[in-house]
């Protein structure tokens, strides 16, 4: 039985406006995700999830509402932010009493809009579609999508697009820019009262402690979070591409995707948002804009919390992402008791796959089979030089008393076969621009189960697992939506 709520309208009625959403016209459903659907005791007809996801009804229980917020963008204070184009439906009620927000994006204009037409296009809303499910299953915390519709109805971008909107799901969607707008405000019974709502909703262990230690916890445990959260997509070659604060969730997840991109050849300096001219947000500098938002959020709970416990949280911050940064390459390197030396080795490989033009995820399907295969099938992937013949020696002297089969495995473990990379992405967009949802819905299922290739994506798409060709290389995208 379906269970839905709006918890959100417990707080105070200025943090958030009741909208109903804009209905989307001659709106067809691409794709209902039944797997997620269950994991939420969600039990609808399609013509219902159709309904929902366009707008056109919604269930009892759920009552729309566009929430505040603010945040720094691209490092500059933007006080006008709020949900322009999404509306939070309300909660999901799991089988363990669990609640997951539900919001649905293209909702049509909020008074957050800020003279956007409130809408989402197509594109982008396929491009959330997929790598919600990608993250999912390669065990990187992130937001889902339950449900996708199309509608031929045109809006301008940088072209005219078709529209879209999808229903995100999320632990919560309460943004570090909440607890920013909130600061701004400066009332702190308002700010305590949404640091109590995230710590009921997200981290209920914080419960029964006293205000002042409780506090203290979330926003320590917000920044041991987003911490090990970006150490997981460093190790997966994962650029998020828009880390403004608005876009970070207090609850560790992935959230607000744009311009993302997975590595194709290692470039550590890799930028995937055309817009990032300066490379604020590039692939080497995601550590440090993590901590440098959590730095943000640590002024705005500074209501609370002594300079102290605010620096408690930073440093936690340092210590939990270099622990989780080394345990995840350790992993991918075939390297499970990380010995003194080995941060040194791992960061020195990067280096020389970045001056060597090799892909990412192909560099550890070869490293698997390194024993097995002879030196010079390893040096014709790599490039035949003095530095990979040295590093292959100096590889297997460190992982000799280690045993094959278990390197091996360890690094299977680590390393995707299926990966969405940008221009599988757009083959699939493009189809479905054409009405064909067939090959979303069976990306959808190869996503499941990205360490081990179904027979259809061998035998059909067998291209999607070899690596990209120059052109389809290092595309960077827009923030547009």
């Amino acid at each position: 039985m379906n269970r839905f709520t709006n918890h959100y309208l417990e707080l105070p009625s200025h943090f958030y406006r009741p909208i109903d959403p804009e209905p989307l016209i001659d709106a067809r459903l691409v794709h209902y995700n039944q797997t997620l659907a269950e994991q939420l005791g969600i039990r609808l007809e399609n013509s219902q999830v159709l309904q929902l996801t366009a707008g056109q009804a919604m269930a009892p229980g759920l009552e729309p509402l566009a929430q505040k917020y603010t945040g720094h963008q691209f490092g500059y204070y933007n006080p006008d932010l709020g949900d322009g184009r999404g509306l939070l439906l309300g909660q999901a009620i799991d089988s363990e009493n669990r609640s997951w927000d539900l919001h649905l994006k293209g909702a049509g204009i909020t008074p957050y809009s800020r003279r956007g037409d409130g809408r989402a296009v197509l594109r982008s809303a396929v491009r959330e579609y997929l790598i919600g499910e990608a993250l999912h299953h390669l065990n990187i915390p992130t937001t889902r999508c339950l449900s996708l519709c199309h509608s031929p109805e045109p809006v301008r971008r940088e072209k005219i697009e078709d529209r879209a909107s999808y229903i995100r799901v999320a632990k919560t969607h309460v943004r570090f820019g909440h607890f920013e707008w909130l600061a701004q405000r400066g009332d702190r019974s308002d700010f305590e009262q949404m640091a109590n709502y995230v710590v009921e909703v997200v981290y209920p262990e914080l419960i029964d402690e006293p205000p002042a230690k409780r506090y203290a916890e979330l926003f320590r445990t917000i920044c041991i979070r987003t911490a090990q959260l970006i150490a997981k997509w460093q190790a997966a070659g994962f650029c998020h591409g828009v880390m403004n604060s608005d876009n970070m969730s207090v609850a560790g997840e992935t959230f607000d995707f744009g311009p993302y991109a997975f590595l194709d050849d290692f470039k550590i300096h890799h930028i995937c948002n055309h817009s990032d001219t300066e490379g604020r947000y590039a692939y080497s500098q995601q550590p440090n804009i993590g901590l440098w938002n959590c730095q943000v959020l640590g002024q705005a709970f500074s209501m609370l919390l002594s300079s102290e416990q605010i620096e408690q949280g930073l440093d936690a911050y340092v210590i939990h992402y270099n622990q989780a940064y080394l345990h995840a390459m350790g992993s991918k390197f075939g390297l499970p008791n990380l010995a003194e030396g080995d941060k040194y080795f791992i960061a020195d490989s990067l280096i020389l796959m970045d001056q060597s033009d090799i892909d990412f995820h192909h560099f550890f399907h070869h490293l698997g089979k390194l024993e097995s295969e002879q030196e010079h099938q390893w040096l014709d992937f790599v490039g035949d030089s003095k530095a990979w013949r040295e590093w292959r020696q100096t590889y297997l002297s460190r992982t000799d008393q280690i045993d094959r089969e278990q390197r091996r495995q360890k690094i299977a473990e680590q390393t995707a076969s299926f990966v969405l990379r940008n221009h599988i992405a757009q083959e699939i967009i493009e189809s479905c621009e054409k009405g064909d949802y067939d090959l979303l819905s069976s990306a959808m299922a190869w996503l499941q189960t990205p360490f081990a290739p179904p027979a259809d994506l061998l035998e059909n798409y067998a291209h999607f697992l070899q690596a990209p060709r120059k052109e389809q290389k290092g595309i960077a995208l827009s923030c547009s939506s």
